[in-house]
């Protein structure tokens, strides 16, 4: 190599934390071409590989614009310059990190697009025949409009085959119109947008190309910008364009079809994609779109303004007079100004040379979130992307210095992440409706009402039709953004730009509603002329879908005002066709989402005083209709109210309470009908009614709302039959509470104090799959679970120092205390039971985890609870004896001691520390945490992995999710978001890499501590991030990094570090835990997007052809089989069987439903508690078969158990009559000159069924 030694040094520590970072940024864009240059192993770096040019790793990214240096030829090491400390040390001060720097720049390298370069050289080249096709257009003379609809289908014909009209705006032209529209090739064609500025980036889906070909002046007259005439003639133009690039040899590389800017049925264009035989350019992805355009001085810009009225048909005009027309004007106005624009960032980008980068940057994590929506195709409006952004950032560097706002600009000598970090901290501050923008000093556009952004040349504003909600989202996204900006962390990067399930409408939210409707029914008004009301909003905003989205958007968000919802978006779907997309459709598909706030789950919403406010309550009475109630209140004020439900209502019903919402409001406003079960029949009976002076349909659509099967899921059969209000979780923290009380009463009787009771049950965490079941006295169930809980004496010297001699006081204590409370209370039901009593093994060493405990049943609450005694001194023996043991060369024996003191310490020091965390975090910070919990519990033991997954480490995974919120978003707000943040944590975290932290220390919540709402806005950058301390993430990575490269699933968390306490989940089942997430989230996703209601079930069922052999179990024999899932949950309302028809009698006059639903006991034997033959079967089966075989089971009720060999046993042994196996010999084989034996399965699947005799009825082999 030139200039350079032919000697080899290492790569630098820089170096190699950029070839890292490289690896990390791939997943944010498709796969380039340089993409295989990446592919060198972290070993080779390491071990000393050669690097033969700086630039090879280091390099900065190239930009369109941007000159590179060549590499100067140095002998021996290349020298460091000022310049590259003083970038290292101002690295390291801004960001905390030199690798969050390098990252970016390697992400740039990876996603920027450049002009003019190598890897765009066939786009160039198709640009330049794409121009020349354009110039090349044949004039056409003055027609009619119906002569010029014939002469574009006879041309289309002619020249492709393909017969397409001109595609007119909504309305389109009326018949016998007089207006006389002609065409000619444009008078100049210029690529426009962000490729020519370098500032485009490739998104998953490519990257889009802008050619502005401006029409000439002579086609249009002064008065064109009145109703609808340049959009008729505009439209005319684009369909000629197609015609010419489609029958030329464009057409042969390109699909060219029609398409909508920013979902405007006025600007149509012509877009053209790659075909699947022009590889390179579909390898790039690049869409290439035909703007037309109009010189400034064609149209009267002055006219333009958000207050002129420019559409003056008498059809639209005669019910309202004259109505602004602000989206209309703005369409007209963005047609005309293009060039400016393009002109002013271009000037702003000579001005700051890290204005392109910072563009990018921006537009990056705007795509990760707004740009691709996910799987479902959505009728983007287009009006908040990557433009409004670059506008926004050349405001906050080119704006003057008046106006009262210098603080918030940003110098052009900042480098891109300081101007990216500017930009981000300015939309997570700014309220463009309250603070409008403008360039420059005047008042433009002072009384337009709304978001206010107007454009450098101060003639349009570029928000215009941009709704509310969608500028507060991106209000709130920025300020999680500064957020996790402010986080020290290593996953900092991978938050802010590569969430890419961001964009997606079924996982960003906390509740999705899918609605399918007419849309002259959701158009429809209330009163006065139904018709002229309906055109005008759809004229207005440019598509009926939009006009609907933006109604429905706007009487939501003011319904949803007093719960603090954070987001309120409308969503509307994209029609399967551009001819549907211009005209009025019968049917669409709206997505109505929410983020939701902290009082989500509120019973009842407050309105006003009729007295004091009488206007305000009629507006409440019309919002709510029926359901305002008028209420007199603790304090005497009498207002009105809406209430939805009681004191007593459980979780999984307060969890539908906004969906239910919103369901009645849009059943009543819009008329759709929502599914079975979410609403009572009163309010969905409750629609426009004569009353409300309405002529609107009754049944407009209908409503599809995932929710009530996900809150179903999460309950039981028998939770369902029972009373809700005496079953929860709320009982048994009480019956706790009052245990408690009874103990410390009885301390005059027993030998020690009691200092504390140490609850370790999932049950008393809101972590179980369904709250305790109380028993009456005397009462007895198929299955009675315990809640265990540690009983800690005070401290005493007394205690012996023998280890057998302890467990004997031990069960004393026990015996005592079960004696003394069953002598203070008579009708608790008090038994003791032991195993060995004491005595543990024969030698003394091996005791049993649970040896001895005090079953006690509470007589008020019916909750039994499991009492064993808490004693410090036990580790400590255990510590010691183990030691000498090892002293002594006693290596099994010490094993044996260090495996019970593990036991004795996950027993009574981590699970009531966990116990503890987990009921914080769903007590103080999130009341969504629990049902999430049980959600994700649900799904394990649907795919018969809980218990292969340990419940801690289940619950570990759903904190994950509300401590460190997924992905760049906000803590879910309800148990769907949970579960679906969930299962992507599942599919997507790369466990053999990446170290994942559970963090308790910072729960972040949507209340402060005091309970107070949290302040609105970002925490400044320059603010220090809540979270671990440096030293505690450096020992966690330590511990990650020393620990065996295996994808192993595996949480840390602070007091456990490596990862240990719980176990590391297997590689063979972490793998299959990402195969049936991520095939979960697909059935999801189905299921919200589409309204797919069978897929739900499918995302809770485990495809069996994967064990080897089942086990079926007799049903009789299964007694949790009544913690299986509700009918309705899996089914659906629609298909579960119909229950008989019952007379009508009065409230005080029906029966009372029972407190709890019980089972008769299988076994003939009552107060079982605790014993579960099922999991007795499953655990022996692991204790003789661990090493051939791996086990399976529903542990709430399933009907088999699964199993799959090890691969290993299919291989031939040498015989051997000590094999500790049970093998059969193979005839005439031999392995290593020895007659060879192979693994007996039929034998041992035998002997499974001997051993479950009378649980296991038969044996099902899938794979021999």
């Amino acid at each position: 190599m030139a200039g350079r030694t032919a000697g080899k040094r290492k790569p630098t520590s820089a170096e190699i934390a950029t070839h890292n970072a490289a690896k990390h940024s791939k997943t944010a864009a498709e796969p380039s071409d340089s993409d295989e240059s990446m592919g060198e192993s972290d070993a080779e770096m390491e071990g000393g590989a050669e690097i033969e040019s700086d630039a090879e790793i280091g390099d900065e990214p190239k930009l369109a614009g941007e000159n590179g240096g060549k590499a100067g030829g140095t002998q021996g090491r290349a020298r460091v310059t000022n310049a590259d400390v003083m970038a290292l040390n101002e690295a390291s001060l801004l960001f905390k990190s030199n690798l969050f720097k390098l990252q970016i720049d390697e992400l740039l390298g990876e996603v920027a697009v450049a002009a003019n370069s190598k890897a765009t050289q066939d786009v160039d080249a198709a640009l330049q025949q794409i121009r020349a096709e354009l110039l090349a257009m044949e004039s056409t003379a003055e027609l009619t409009m119906d002569a010029a609809t014939n002469h574009v289908r006879k041309l289309s014909k002619a020249a492709t085959g393909q017969v397409f009209g001109i595609p007119f705006p909504d309305p389109a032209p009326a018949a016998g119109l007089a207006l006389r529209m002609a065409s000619a090739a444009p008078d100049a064609v210029n690529v426009v947008g962000s490729y020519p500025l370098g500032m485009a980036v490739r998104s998953a889906r490519g990257f889009t190309v802008d050619v502005l070909a401006q029409m000439p002046a002579r086609l249009f007259q002064e008065r064109d910008y009145l109703d609808y005439r340049y959009f008729y003639k505009r439209a005319l133009f684009v369909a000629l364009a197609r015609v010419r690039l489609q029958g030329s040899a464009v057409g042969e590389m390109f699909d060219v079809e029609f398409a909508l800017l920013r979902g405007d049925t006025r600007l149509p264009v012509v877009q053209l994609r790659p075909k699947r035989g022009a590889r390179r350019l579909a390898r790039l992805g690049c869409t290439i779109r035909i703007l037309p355009s109009v010189g400034g001085d064609v149209l009267a810009l002055r006219r333009l303004g958000p207050d002129s009225c420019n559409v003056r048909a008498a059809l639209y005009s005669a019910a309202q007079g004259s109505v602004a027309t602000p989206q209309y004007n703005a369409a007209l106005a963005g047609d005309a100004l293009q060039l400016t624009h393009l002109k002013y960032l271009h000037e702003t980008q000579a001005a700051c040379p890290a204005f392109a980068r910072a563009a990018a940057l921006l537009r990056v994590w705007l795509g990760q979130r707004t740009g691709a929506r996910g799987a479902q195709q959505l009728l983007d409006s287009g009006r908040l992307g990557g433009f409004v952004v670059t506008v926004v950032l050349a405001w906050l560097v080119r704006s003057p210095g008046s106006g009262g706002v210098a603080g918030a600009r940003l110098s052009g000598a900042m480098d891109a992440l300081q101007l990216f970090k500017g930009a981000v901290e300015f939309l997570a501050e700014r309220d463009f409706a309250a603070q409008p923008v403008r360039f420059g000093s005047g008042d433009a556009f002072g009384g337009a009402g709304g978001a206010v952004l107007v454009d450098p040349s101060g003639r349009t504003n570029l928000l215009a039709g941009v709704a509310p909600w969608e500028l507060l989202e991106l209000r709130m996204l920025a300020q999680q953004t500064a957020r996790d900006i402010s986080h020290h962390s290593d996953s900092r990067f991978a938050r802010v730009f590569l969430s890419g399930a961001l964009a997606d409408v079924a996982t960003r939210y906390d509740h999705v509603l899918r609605v399918e409707a007419d849309l002259g029914a959701l158009l429809a008004a209330r009163t006065g002329h139904v018709d002229a009301a309906r055109r005008l909003r759809e004229l207005e905003h440019g598509h009926p879908a939009a006009a609907a989205r933006a109604r429905i958007g706007e009487l939501l968000a003011r319904a949803l005002a007093p719960r603090h919802a954070r987001v309120v978006a409308v969503h509307a779907a994209a029609d399967a066709a551009f001819a549907e997309r211009t005209h009025v459709t019968r049917r669409h598909v709206f997505y109505v989402c929410v983020v939701a706030g902290a009082q989500a789950q509120r019973l009842v919403d407050l309105g006003p005083s009729p007295d004091a406010q009488p206007q305000d309550a009629a507006q409440f009475r019309a919002l709510w209709g029926a359901k305002a109630e008028l209420r007199r209140f603790r304090d005497g004020a009498i207002r009105l109210a809406t209430v939805w439900g009681a004191n007593a209502m459980p979780p999984e019903q307060r969890a539908l309470i906004l969906p239910r919402m919103l369901a009645f409001l849009l059943r009543r406003h819009f008329g759709v009908r929502a599914p079975p079960g979410l609403l009572a029949d009163a309010d969905d009976d409750t629609s426009l009614t004569a009353d409300d002076d309405t002529s609107s349909t009754p049944d407009a659509g209908r409503l599809f709302c995932a929710s009530p099967r996900f809150a179903a899921l999460a309950s039981t059969r028998d939770l369902a039959e029972s009373d809700a209000a005496h079953v929860t979780f709320e009982a048994a923290r009480l019956a706790l509470d009052q245990l408690q009380r009874d103990l410390r009463a009885l301390e005059p009787q027993l030998p020690l104090r009691v200092l504390a009771l140490h609850a370790t049950a999932p049950g008393l965490r809101y972590a179980s799959l369904a709250p305790p079941k109380p028993l009456a006295l005397g009462a007895d169930d198929a299955y009675v679970e315990p809640l265990p809980v540690l009983v800690e004496f005070a401290s005493s010297t007394k205690w012996p120092d023998d280890l057998a001699a302890l467990h004997k006081v031990k069960s004393a204590f026990l015996l005592r205390l079960a004696a003394c409370y069953g002598a203070a209370h008579p009708h608790a039901l008090v038994d003791v039971a032991s195993r060995h009593f004491g005595y543990g093994a024969a030698d003394g060493l091996h005791t049993a985890d649970h040896d001895c405990f005090v079953d006690i049943r509470l007589a008020p609450a019916g909750l039994t609870f499991r009492l064993r005694v808490l004693c410090e001194r036990e580790g400590a023996m255990l510590a010691r004896q183990a030691q000498a043991m090892e002293r002594e060369q006693l290596a099994p024996q010490a094993e044996a001691l260090r495996r019970q003191l593990r036991r004795w310490t996950r027993a009574t020091q981590w699970r009531p520390q966990h116990h503890r965390r987990i009921l914080d975090l769903c007590q103080r910070h999130h009341p969504a945490a629990s049902l999430t919990i049980r959600l994700l519990k649900r799904w394990l033991a649907r795919h018969l992995l809980l218990g292969a997954v340990p419940e801690e480490t289940a619950e570990l995974i759903a904190a994950r999710v509300f401590t460190e919120p997924f992905a760049g978003l906000a803590a879910p707000a309800s148990a769907y978001a949970g579960l679906v943040r969930c299962l992507r944590l599942l599919a997507e975290w790369r466990w053999q890499h990446d170290l994942c932290v559970v963090d308790f220390t910072a729960p972040d919540s949507n209340d402060d501590d005091d309970g107070s709402p949290r302040a609105a806005g970002p925490r400044p950058v320059w603010a220090a991030a809540d979270g671990l301390p440096a030293d505690v993430y450096a020992a966690m990575q330590a511990a990650f990094d020393r620990a065996p490269a295996a994808d192993a699933l595996r949480l840390a968390t602070a007091d456990d570090p490596a990862a240990e306490r719980w176990g590391a989940v297997s590689p063979l089942l972490t793998r299959r835990l990402r195969a049936l997430a991520s095939a979960a989230l697909t059935a999801i996703v189905d299921c919200v997007g589409a309204g797919n209601d069978a897929a739900l079930p499918q995302a809770f069922t485990t495809p069996m052809a994967d064990y080897d052999f089942i086990l079926k179990l007799d049903k009789r024999m299964v007694c949790r089989q009544h913690e299986q899932p509700p009918a309705s949950a899996l089914h659906g309302p629609e298909d579960a069987a119909p229950e008989p028809s019952k007379p009508e009698v009065f409230k005080n006059l029906r029966p009372a439903a029972a407190r709890v639903k019980l089972h008769a006991n299988p076994f003939g034997q009552p107060r079982m508690v605790g014993f579960d033959p099922v999991a007795l079967l499953v655990r022996d089966l692991a204790r003789v078969y661990g090493d051939s075989a791996l086990f399976f089971h529903d542990v709430f009720g399933g009907r088999c158990i699964a199993g799959l060999w090890n691969p290993a046993l299919a291989k031939p042994v040498p015989f051997n009559a000590s094999a500790n196996a049970n093998v059969a010999p193979c005839p005439g084989e031999k392995v290593n000159g020895r007659p060879a034996a192979r693994f007996n399965k039929q034998a041992v699947l035998e002997e499974m069924a001997r051993l479950g005799e009378g649980l296991v009825v038969d044996v099902v082999v899938q794979n021999e």
